[in-house]
């Protein structure tokens, strides 16, 4: 009788501890199976997972990298840049444009569009959340991201670091344009194509962030879009080069073909109108390049500020 006394002491304690190992795995699979209504920027109500652990984007790559999460896949207009090198490797290039099979393959939890309508298709897939991309700016998106992904903490963490950083340059920088200098930005493309640029991307940094001074023509189309829906470059003609031109210049060559005889940066470059500016006469235009200058995400414009103190005072 001791013995079947023990031994059934001991089964029930078996028995307990199984059944407590078995609770807790349900309760974390619970967890990770728990859903939420999120209302998305356009209005839509989707019920998508409190723990993500597969998430496809076509465009915000970068603000989940700086979120502290890898997407397990995005399309190749959005990965196929130099500043991604070596971070996004383990990342499934879907193509471009992307491919709805391959996404279908990775069996995403959720799924972030900037394209509203991409949204049926991608919805059937896995719960599909939209941030246009014209919504607002890059910190505003960064913030509606980490909404979705439960991670504002590291949004705000990185937002006062950006701070931080801000800061150290705006101090490098404040020898080198005066208080009532103006700074123009300009992009030559091609044979004919000449752009003046505003307060996004490239703008950001050098309007928003360094609150540097633009001429008056660009001040004001920047007040009449404060939230940057509209006013992102216009297309001007050489002609209009000196109504433009600020009293320092940043100027992106996109091309060869710009810079070949008889292209935009080559007229330019040859113009009268361009050798008698003042920008040009004191030695104060600053060459960038496409990347990262005119992406507009947070790695980009982080990268960015992190060239100007080369750029601007070097």
């Amino acid at each position: 009788m001791v013995f079947l006394l023990v031994g059934c002491s001991e089964a029930n304690t078996e028995s307990e501890q199984t059944s407590s190992v078995v609770d807790e795995s349900s309760e974390t699979n619970a967890e990770d199976n728990e859903m939420r209504t999120y209302t998305d920027v356009t209005g839509r109500e989707v019920e998508i997972p409190v723990h993500p652990e597969r998430v496809v984007t076509t465009q915000y790559v970068d603000a989940m990298i700086t979120l502290g999460v890898e997407p397990i896949g995005a399309p190749s207009h959005v990965l196929d840049r130099e500043y991604l090198s070596g971070i996004t490797d383990d990342v499934e290039d879907l193509g471009f444009p992307f491919s709805v099979e391959k996404v279908v393959e990775l069996a995403p939890d959720l799924i972030i569009t900037a394209d509203p309508e991409e949204v049926e298709q991608l919805s059937m897939i896995a719960p599909t959340v939209v941030v246009p991309w014209m919504y607002g700016d890059f910190f505003t998106q960064l913030e509606e991201v980490a909404s979705i992904l439960g991670k504002e903490k590291e949004a705000e963490k990185w937002a006062a670091e950006f701070e931080d950083k801000l800061s150290e340059v705006k101090e490098e920088v404040a020898g080198v344009f005066g208080e009532d200098e103006t700074v123009s930005i300009f992009m030559a493309a091609g044979n004919d194509n000449l752009r003046l640029y505003g307060g996004r991307n490239i703008g950001h940094i050098f309007y928003r962030s360094l609150e540097l001074t633009p001429p008056p023509y660009i001040q004001e189309r920047i007040e009449e879009d404060p939230e940057f829906q509209e006013f992102v470059f216009d297309d001007v003609s050489m002609e209009m080069l000196p109504e433009y031109a600020g009293d320092h210049i940043v100027m992106l060559v996109y091309d060869q073909e710009a810079r070949d005889e008889g292209g935009m940066y080559s007229q330019i470059e040859q113009s009268p109108l361009w050798q008698n500016l003042d920008a040009v006469k004191n030695d104060q235009v600053y060459y960038v390049n496409e990347e990262p200058w005119f992406v507009y995400t947070s790695l980009a414009i982080e990268k960015s500020l992190e060239e100007v103190s080369e750029i601007v005072v070097k």
